[in-house]
């Protein structure tokens, strides 16, 4: 009985296997074929993927790739493309197997003679023998040179809050023509550890710059080793020059706190709610204002459960029943202004007395304001 369950096990596994394999595309519609990864530049030993849409006909097994020198007329090499997921051909860059999508990884060995351009030719036939209109394109095949990064110039610091505009600034060359560098970056590191990366814009033929404000340095802090570089279109990176420079970040402030100064006792089944609010100002803008935080201490020294709490800038009001607390209701007023907002809560069974609450700021830098404690009285209702 065993044997007869584990050979009907056996077999319902190699039916559901076969269900799941992709099934080759067929159609009735004319073959077609359509150009989706050519690389634009070649270089000896650079690896490229380049792939096709195969659509229509009766089902196509490969797109073959022939590497034509001159006006197309001399067959240098030949490739092909395959749809298979990388079953059968493990290193050909294809994704998902029949999925109309021919794909193939070239090592760029080629031997082009003089030819500085080189004409790419797919082509495709299906099962029975009609072939899709070849498709061409000319990509650049001359030898390449990296580009060369020939003046970096960076300020020696980014001091807190700073007024204008600082700029960091890059000179390359190409002995390809400034067009083909794509791409002009650096990395900023800490420690040997990246921390953040951006590119230049182009100011002009082989200038490269990136000016900031103040907003810059939200988030950042200390001293950061810079690593420029330039890269081309056929990916050739130049050689790294490296800059240091001082990023200041000084900690947000609290002012301008509004409050009341006495909230009187409600009455049974009742709360009495009341505006808690303090701007905050950050050298860096607010973009570098992390969190805003509150504490609240009880005349008898204890904290509320849920302190601290968190006040906001977001222009959402507070709901009488708590509907959308915990997402930020809190009863700010206008959103964006730099002023963060609370509703305070006294309900009959809180003692009376002085309330401590206890402010400070944090930013995204890591630093953290002063603390700055207000005090609230709670006093007896009337007559009690």
């Amino acid at each position: 009985m065993k044997k007869i369950v584990f050979l009907l096990l056996t077999s319902l596994l190699a039916a559901c296997s076969q269900r799941e394999l992709p099934q080759q595309n067929t159609s009735s519609e004319p073959l077609s074929l359509q150009t989706r990864i050519v690389p634009s530049v070649v270089n000896p030993g650079g690896v490229y993927l380049t792939s096709v849409s195969v659509t229509g006909g009766a089902g196509v097994d490969s797109v073959r790739l022939d590497i034509l020198a001159g006006e197309g007329s001399t067959l240098l090499a030949a490739f092909w493309l395959y749809d298979d997921g990388g079953a059968l051909h493990p290193d050909d860059g294809d994704q998902v197997a029949f999925d109309g999508v021919f794909t193939q990884r070239i090592v760029w060995a080629v031997d082009v003679g003089n030819a500085e351009q080189v004409v790419w030719r797919f082509q495709a036939v299906d099962a029975d023998g009609k072939a899709a209109e070849p498709v061409e394109q000319t990509v650049s095949a001359r030898e390449n040179a990296a580009p060369v990064l020939l003046k970096v110039e960076t300020p020696d610091s980014l001091p807190s809050g700073f007024d204008g505009r600082l700029t960091f600034r890059v000179e390359a060359a190409d002995s390809n023509g400034a067009d083909d560098i794509t791409r002009v970056m650096y990395s900023a590191f800490q420690n040997g550890v990246l921390n953040f990366e951006a590119d230049l814009e182009r100011q002009e033929a082989g200038v490269y710059v990136q000016t900031m404000d103040r907003t810059f340095a939200a988030g950042k802090k200390g001293v950061y080793d810079l690593k420029f570089k330039a890269i081309d279109q056929s990916g050739a990176e130049s050689n790294i020059v490296e800059r240091q420079t001082a990023i200041g970040n000084k900690a947000p402030m609290l002012l301008d706190f509004v409050h009341a100064d006495s909230v009187q006792q409600p009455e049974a089944g009742k709360i009495v709610a009341f505006l808690i609010t303090v701007r905050v100002e950050d050298d860096q803008s607010l973009l570098d204002v992390k969190d805003v935080k509150m504490e609240w201490k009880k005349p008898d020294g204890t904290y509320s459960q849920n302190s601290p709490f968190d006040l906001y800038d977001n222009g959402l009001p507070w709901n009488e029943d708590f509907e959308g607390w915990d997402d930020g209701w809190r009863g700010d007023e206008k959103k964006g202004d730099g002023i963060y907002s609370i509703t305070g809560i006294f309900d009959p069974s809180q003692p009376l007395g002085d309330y401590e609450l206890t402010f400070y700021a944090n930013d995204f830098a890591g630093n953290t304001s002063e603390r700055i404690t207000r005090i609230v009285t709670l006093t007896p209702r009337e007559g009690y």
